[in-house]
């Protein structure tokens, strides 16, 4: 099953981003100004990130978009060993660090990040971002985890779909195939879905 594309012109709520000074790595131009205007469409006062590496994307989200008071980012221990091997390189020592004398930062780190989280781990967000582990079966189980922890309304966000070095594109697709109504952002690596009730 396609997942269709949607027009960046389609969202109302693009505005410029101020980056605080910070690095640009592992985001595309354009790409923070589309996942923040996704948060303001839903006005999320909370969401989760799976994979928040440095905080630097916690920081710039919880800058631009007024309405967030609550962010939780997930890690892992540099003991992990991602499912592809060049991930390696993009763990950091101190997961969260740029973002956590913000109160509104919380940050988790298990020894398997995002697969050791439970339910009871936090409080039910309006978004979760999964960025973290891009192996295919990380992202599938990501996923799943994350429809348990948005509440209905809400929406869950995936990084590097359509980039051909990772499992992202394989997951979301085996996820359309099992109706998730999942959209791309056309002329981006982003892809997201809506959480509403009675829905997969």
């Amino acid at each position: 099953m396609k997942i269709p594309s949607v027009s960046k012109s389609e969202f109302r709520f693009v505005r410029p981003i101020s980056w605080l000074g910070l690095h640009r790595l592992y985001l595309n131009d354009g790409e923070m100004e589309i996942i923040a205007a996704l948060l303001r469409e839903i006005d999320a006062e909370s969401m989760c990130e799976f994979g928040c590496r440095d905080g630097r994307t916690a920081k710039v989200l919880l800058h631009n978009v007024p309405s967030l008071h609550r962010y939780i980012g997930v890690d892992v221990p540099m003991s992990y060993r991602p499912g592809l091997d060049h991930q390696r390189s993009e763990m950091v020592a101190e997961p969260g660090h740029l973002a956590t004398s913000d109160p509104r930062f919380q940050l988790i780190v298990h020894e398997r990040g995002s697969l050791d989280v439970k339910t009871n781990d936090f409080e039910q967000v309006d978004a979760c971002f999964i960025d973290g582990d891009h192996s295919e079966y990380v992202v599938y189980r990501d996923s799943y985890r994350a429809l348990t922890l948005v509440r209905n309304g809400g929406i869950i966000i995936w990084h590097d779909h359509f980039n051909g070095a990772v499992g992202v594109t394989d997951a979301l697709n085996k996820l359309a195939k099992e109706k998730w109504p999942i959209k791309h952002v056309e002329g981006t690596w982003l892809a997201y879905r809506l959480v509403e009730p009675d829905v997969v």
